[in-house]
């Protein structure tokens, strides 16, 4: 005989402890398969949001790289804005940017800032609004030294601005 029996997989005295151990493994194989869901999907965000930030100055801190990536990821999930960040050391040069993508380019020794919106958020904000963060709002906190903050703020107003709460 080439398949010989093996008998049943799971092996039980009566029907409802037949019923229980098989509701048992259904169970651990749903767990197991929820957890690598939820691993692969913290995994792949974290991948989705690592080029968002480039920081050639090497002026952010761990903790702050962190939360940008975190940032972008949220605004990519909820508006699907893509953001790019950049904190240079050479002039800020506008890339190559498709209609989904947010810029944000700051030299902090030059204290030169770029910001471009991706063509509907820039329609829905305004000319204006993609001005004052470009040319007024970042002025302050340079001559403070306290740069980093003005991004935090700036990032948490626009996200105020779109309608997030």
């Amino acid at each position: 005989m080439l398949f010989r029996s093996r008998g049943p997989l799971i092996k039980a005295e009566s029907g409802s402890e037949l019923f229980l151990r098989s509701m048992l493994l259904i169970t651990v194989v749903v767990l197991v398969g929820v957890a690598f869901w939820y691993q692969i999907g913290a995994n792949l965000r974290d991948i989705n949001s690592r080029g968002a930030v480039w920081d050639e100055a090497n002026v952010l801190t761990a903790d702050q790289r962190a939360a940008l990536r975190e940032y972008a990821a949220e605004l990519k999930e909820v508006y699907g804005i893509k953001l790019r960040l950049q904190i240079r050391t050479s002039p800020v040069a506008l890339p190559d940017m498709d209609s989904k993508t947010l810029f944000i380019g700051i030299n902090p020794q030059t204290q030169q800032v770029l910001v471009e919106f991706p063509t509907l958020l820039r329609k829905a904000l305004g000319d204006d609004y993609l001005y004052r963060m470009q040319n007024e709002h970042f002025g302050p906190y340079f001559q403070k030294g306290q740069w980093q903050q003005g991004l935090a703020d700036a990032l948490t107003r626009l996200w105020l601005d779109m309608g997030g709460g």
